[in-house]
């Protein structure tokens, strides 16, 4: 019952950090038009590119290493301070590379950074101490904080792009200060910086930073070669077939919030690595992604002006992509946390850098080629995925075979 408990904290967390990014999605696609809302998804896609590599790094260590040693513990504030500086410069880099806002006010978008990556530092803390009930409750707050905003500055002001910026923000300072006041006094003691294992960090972090930054930043390349190769109303017009997946993905996410730190204790009890564990979950996943996909292609009229308020089409062939898509994540996502909880970050590494790469060289292929078929974009980036998830399963019962049953797997070095 507390397993099921867990998972379903985690779930609703997920649950609800989707709703809200949907939430500010559906608010752009509205509000901004095609330009705006392709200006929106470049800059939230390079958000969630730097979120993924923060929470590799810092979040994932936090959850698998051992914390409270120390060395590790001041390589872990370490690591954290330069994932925040690095963000604040790179989004704010972006920000102007992108044209998405003018002069000086591409600040905003790095100060967005700084204050999401803090934020996602806190939920993190929160998942490795199972707290999942608490995560979801400060995830809920967040939430209402950046509607407050919103409704706020729709009345006095009206809603653009800097706007959707600030209402974000707001909702990342209250999650951290509701962490602040939760979290117990030894996990935010500050440790003494000499002797800063860093390098220990890194040796595990790094595979695994590598690895999950691959999935969202083959996304932003997409999304980027799609607004220059065809034109950003083509982008707004996939990325709106993308929101009709986003409860599957919400769900697939959120089973995998609860995966990693479950695997991370069977592995501390002493049990071997079992595929059979990561095979089951990716059983299910699967099927419930692909009823979901089928139910989004059947709802794509129904819903396309609730998504786009006629500014512009929807395609029941991109949302189907996107389906296929979310099925390839589901099928591959327990067993690379698997590898992961045993610390094989680099096999993961290598394996999904191939599907990255197939898939974005299809997908240039394609749109150089037939730009017009632009619709099938989300078809030709999940090509490697499925494949990727049965290479894993072969080199996890390799290790396996190698180690024997009960004997404890090596780490990547």
């Amino acid at each position: 019952m507390r397993r099921i408990l867990g998972a379903g904290g985690a779930v609703l967390a997920q649950v609800i950090t989707a709703v809200g990014s949907l939430l500010l999605q559906l608010i752009a696609a509205r509000e901004l038009g095609a330009a705006g809302f392709a200006a929106f998804t470049l800059l939230n896609g390079a958000l969630v590119v730097m979120a993924t590599l923060h929470t590799a790094w810092v979040g994932d260590s936090l959850t698998v290493l051992d914390r409270f040693d120390p060395r590790v513990r001041a390589g872990l504030f370490v690591s954290l301070l330069g994932t925040l500086a690095l963000g604040a410069v790179v989004g704010t880099v972006l920000a102007l590379a992108f044209g998405a806002l003018p002069g000086a006010r591409t600040l905003l978008f790095g100060l967005l950074v700084v204050v999401w990556l803090a934020e996602d530092t806190g939920r993190r803390l929160l998942a490795a101490r199972m707290e999942f009930a608490r995560l979801a409750r400060n995830d809920g707050l967040h939430l209402l904080t950046t509607c407050v905003v919103l409704v706020i500055v729709h009345v006095t002001a009206g809603i653009d792009l800097e706007w959707l910026l600030v209402a974000m923000a707001a909702g990342c300072v209250v999650s951290i200060f509701l962490v602040l006041l939760q979290a117990p006094r030894e996990e935010l003691a500050l440790p003494p910086l000499r002797g800063a294992d860093v390098r220990g960090v890194g040796v595990f972090a790094a595979w695994r930073a590598a690895q999950a930054v691959l999935r969202p930043t083959t996304l932003l390349l997409a999304r980027i070669a799609i607004a220059a190769l065809v034109s950003s109303t083509a982008l707004a017009a996939t990325e709106a077939a993308r929101l009709l997946l986003a409860p599957t993905l919400t769900l697939i996410n959120g089973v995998g919030g609860f995966l990693l730190p479950r695997m991370v204790r069977l592995r501390e009890a002493g049990h071997p690595l079992r595929a059979r564990l990561a095979l089951t979950a990716s059983v299910a996943l699967t099927s419930v992604s692909a009823v979901s996909a089928l139910v989004a292609v059947l709802l794509t009229g129904p819903l396309e002006h609730l998504i786009t308020a006629g500014r512009f089409d929807v395609d029941p062939v991109t949302v189907a992509g996107w389906g296929a898509y979310c099925v390839s994540i589901a099928a591959t996502m327990p067993v690379s946390l698997l590898a992961t909880a045993y610390r094989h970050s680099r096999l993961v590494f290598e394996v999904r850098l191939i599907e990255s790469v197939i898939g974005l060289a299809v997908l240039a292929v394609m749109l150089l080629w037939r730009p017009d078929l632009v619709g099938l974009a989300p078809f030709y980036i999940g090509t490697g995925g499925v494949v990727t998830s049965v290479v894993l399963v072969i080199r996890l019962h390799a290790l396996r075979s190698e180690t024997g049953p009960h004997v404890p797997v090596k780490a990547d070095r």
